[in-house]
């Protein structure tokens, strides 16, 4: 199961993937190198991320386009899984810029704590997906007969194609967010992800020359992305996210 980047992209504006923010976490205590997850669930969401976005060690035709794998999306889920465990909490990156345009100092790496009513929203809501975490990795293992990570890909391909509508369809979300999301929340690594699609990214302060402006050919055309939005319907068909 190798869904195109390419095709999901095609249909989506990636201005708001630049400041994409978490969708799940809670106030877990730290497990070794992991805050929420154990080494073996971690190893479980490498391997299953890797099939949903295959990078070049998970797919040949992928040489040159990093995939899961490369931009750390396992960091990103982790994080946002235990994003109230720190303080301030790690949900609501600050600003105004990132110092990767010239800026003195990364203030996005600063986050803003959360008030008191939204604290208690984020504690519920993503107290549930950790609930769907946990459920959904035992879940892996259960259907590949006790360790998904000793799976042949195809295997796995086939275990996660089951699993369309519902874990998976979190997870997919999550490593979709992981690997074009502003690397302050743990993934897209070294700017993968924005490289390998010809994003620039957060341009502020230096922002762009004349001449860039002036080269420029507009914003891209939107192409209907059939393959994507069929996918992501499917996703999301059963176990909508509490709001």
């Amino acid at each position: 199961m190798q869904f195109s980047r390419r095709t999901f992209l095609a249909g989506v504006s990636l201005a708001p993937l630049a400041v994409l923010l978490p969708d799940c976490a809670s106030t877990p205590t730290r497990v070794g190198e992991w805050t929420v997850f154990t080494t073996h669930e971690a190893e479980v969401v490498v391997e299953a991320t890797a099939r949903l976005v295959p990078g070049p060690m998970d797919d040949p035709s992928e040489a040159g386009h990093p995939g899961a794998r490369e931009a750390n999306v396992v960091r990103y889920i982790d994080t946002l899984l235990g994003a109230l465990g720190t303080s301030p909490e790690r949900v609501y990156a600050g600003g105004p810029f990132s110092g990767r345009a010239g800026g003195r100092r990364d203030g996005m790496a600063q986050f803003v704590a959360l008030d008191e009513p939204q604290r208690t929203a984020w504690a519920k809501r993503l107290a549930h997906l950790r609930q769907q975490y946990r459920a959904g990795l035992r879940g892996l293992d259960r259907s590949a007969g006790g360790d998904f990570t000793t799976l042949p890909p195809a295997r796995m391909d086939t275990i996660l194609t089951a699993g369309l509508s519902g874990f998976v369809g979190v997870l997919f979300q999550h490593t979709v967010e992981a690997m074009y999301a502003v690397p302050e929340y743990g993934g897209n690594r070294d700017l993968v992800g924005w490289h390998d699609i010809g994003f620039p990214g957060d341009v502020q302060p230096r922002g762009f020359t004349p001449d860039e402006v002036s080269r420029s050919d507009g914003p891209d055309p939107y192409v209907p992305f059939s393959e994507g939005d069929a996918i992501l319907k499917l996703f999301n068909s059963q176990n909508p996210l509490p709001h």
